[in-house]
């Protein structure tokens, strides 16, 4: 038996048996244009409110955050420093996370990774030491592809480039260090004045970047 056909015929001779649909008025569906009135003849109050509606939008457009959107508490309002959202799990033999009374987290990938406080990095300017060349700070480095025994001196570098008015910096090579948390390649790099700094680090081909704010207090 042809189930196919068999059902084929029978819809057939159902849809013969249908009344006709009814006929579709067109004109329900079309749509006046609407007419805008051009800006210069608008009235002055009309301009104003157009005007301060487009800005409002403009305002309240965020660029994208390279991890969390929440800016930490003491955090300048125009500076939104890099928070570690989602913790980077470092490769053994390094520890899973920092020690928990640093209030941190690794983040990065397993070619070059740090830790970030996980309310964002916010310093004091009275909390570092004064140098000739600014402000100086350490930050610690870690990457798998690199050993203390075989790179004592490794070869990286860090670039700072401030994001709220003109700045730029760059120091290396590094140097190893040990702590609680493990060996790390260490840096010491001197910021030239308080504000908000985008912090680069360069290894054996790999950047990794986060925002810190340094406030002037």
């Amino acid at each position: 038996m042809d189930i196919d056909r068999l059902l084929t015929e029978a819809g057939g001779a159902w849809r013969k048996g249908q009344a006709p649909p009814p006929a579709i008025d067109r004109a329900m569906y079309v749509r006046a244009p609407r007419r805008v009135r051009p800006l210069w003849l608008m009235p002055a109050a009309g301009i104003a409110v157009a005007l301060t509606l487009v800005v409002g939008v403009i305002a309240t457009r965020q660029p994208d955050l390279p991890s969390s959107g929440v800016a930490p508490a003491g955090a300048d309002a125009a500076c939104t420093p890099t928070r570690p959202a989602s913790a980077f799990v470092p490769p053994s033999p390094y520890e899973p996370s920092p020690p928990a009374y640093y209030g941190s987290a690794w983040f990065g990938s397993a070619a070059l990774w740090t830790m970030l406080s996980r309310d964002g990095e916010v310093w004091n300017q009275s909390d570092l030491p004064h140098r000739p060349g600014g402000l100086f700070q350490k930050i610690f480095w870690w990457s798998a592809d690199w050993s203390p025994g075989v790179e004592p001196q490794p070869a990286i570098s860090v670039i700072g480039r401030r994001l709220d008015g003109s700045g730029s910096f760059k120091f290396g090579p590094g140097t190893n260090a040990a702590a609680d948390f493990g060996s790390a390649m260490l840096v010491g790099i001197e910021i030239p004045t308080p504000g908000c700094w985008e912090l680069t680090g360069h290894y054996r081909g790999a950047t990794l970047s986060f925002v810190v704010w340094i406030k002037n207090e």
